[in-house]
């Protein structure tokens, strides 16, 4: 398996550095600071019913998993080491606004240092803790003038959020989350700061089938963070199905804005798909149309999958991406194209 991931990995640079993978510089953005979206975004946010750890935190806290087996009590440390190395790379050249600085800061070097550490999780058998750091935003075309280069730390100064999730299985076929989010917002210079929260519901009505519902609600200063890519507004309930025919396969679909009809994506469908190929590579794709319009999203993905179920502590965990990339294509006026990077390491 090793080869096959080796050819992942080269596809996913072949993608990057080929111009079948850019686009003009206006109609780009990447994200490559964060940890836990890459899955998600290539399977177009049609998430709500799947389990997972750092991400379905973020899109149903009820289906945020440490141990699948829930048979221990166990905790994780999570690791980003690549966003904290672009940090000290781009600080030791620019300050907070990239304005041209060569000299780093003793502030500069511990916001660099912190963005080593991802987040923590705790499972029980009847319940998961879990903390996320230093989330990029997913903003609208608006937020596109700050994501001009990869491997850039840029967004990271400007608009993160940091989120707590717990959930909680109260039947053999029911599970409640609650999630809170702290966002940091840059007005006029200046760090902002507003709190939100998510309220989520998983249902496993068969083996192959899950049902998820959430609620979210977000600061007014910010009530577009997850409004690009995402199409998630606050005050929206969304609601999803997932199936596995196999080991192998997953398919999603998600309904955005369930509760409202004035919503720009109210009713909107997210669909995505996911194959395993071999043991370690994750292939993935997703699509939705933007409600009212005839603008399509496409989104592809590739996850290189660790191989930590060699080890016993890990043998029962959840899966996470050690790595993964994910192109978004989005038609608009104009298109955009949006590049996804993650890395994540967990002990």
């Amino acid at each position: 398996m090793r080869g096959t991931a080796i050819h992942a990995a080269a596809v996913i640079l072949i993608f990057l550095l080929t111009p079948a993978g850019r686009v003009a510089a206006s109609d780009t953005a990447y994200l490559t600071g964060g940890t836990v979206r890459g899955r998600a975004l290539a399977m177009g946010g049609a998430y709500s019913s799947l389990e997972d750890d750092f991400s379905s935190g973020l899109y149903n806290p009820a289906a945020f998993r440490v141990n699948a087996a829930r048979t221990e009590r166990r905790y994780r440390l999570m690791f980003n080491p690549l966003g904290s190395a672009v940090a000290f790379r781009e600080y030791s050249r620019y300050d907070r606004e990239y304005s041209v600085d060569r000299e780093m800061t003793d502030d500069e070097a511990l916001r660099a240092a912190a963005l080593l550490f991802k987040g923590a999780v705790f499972t029980a058998p009847a319940v998961d803790f879990g903390i996320v750091l230093h989330e990029p935003v997913v903003r609208d075309a608006s937020g596109m003038m700050l994501r001009k280069r990869f491997l850039s730390a840029e967004s990271l100064n400007h608009e993160t959020f940091h989120t707590a999730f717990m959930a909680v299985k109260i039947a053999p076929s029911v599970a409640l989350g609650l999630s809170g989010t702290l966002y940091r917002i840059r007005i006029n210079g200046r760090d902002e700061y507003g709190s939100g929260h998510t309220f989520g519901v998983l249902l496993d009505p068969t083996p192959k089938m899950k049902v998820g519902v959430t609620y979210v609600q977000m600061p007014e200063e910010a009530e577009d963070f997850r409004a690009g890519i995402e199409n998630i507004g606050t005050g929206s309930i969304t609601g999803g199905v997932s199936y596995s025919p196999d080991d192998k396969t997953l398919l999603s679909v998600d309904v955005r804005n369930m509760n409202r009809d004035d919503r720009p994506a109210s009713r909107e469908i997210h669909t995505g798909v996911e194959r395993v190929v071999g043991r370690r590579v994750a292939l993935r794709a997703g699509y939705f149309r933007a409600k009212g319009t005839s603008n399509d999203t496409f989104s592809f993905g590739v996850g290189i999958l660790p191989g930590w179920d060699r080890l016993s502590k890990f043998r029962y965990s959840t899966r996470n991406d050690l790595i993964s990339y994910t192109f978004i294509t989005e038609e608009s006026t104009p298109d955009r194209r949006w590049h996804v990077l993650s890395l994540l390491l967990r002990f």
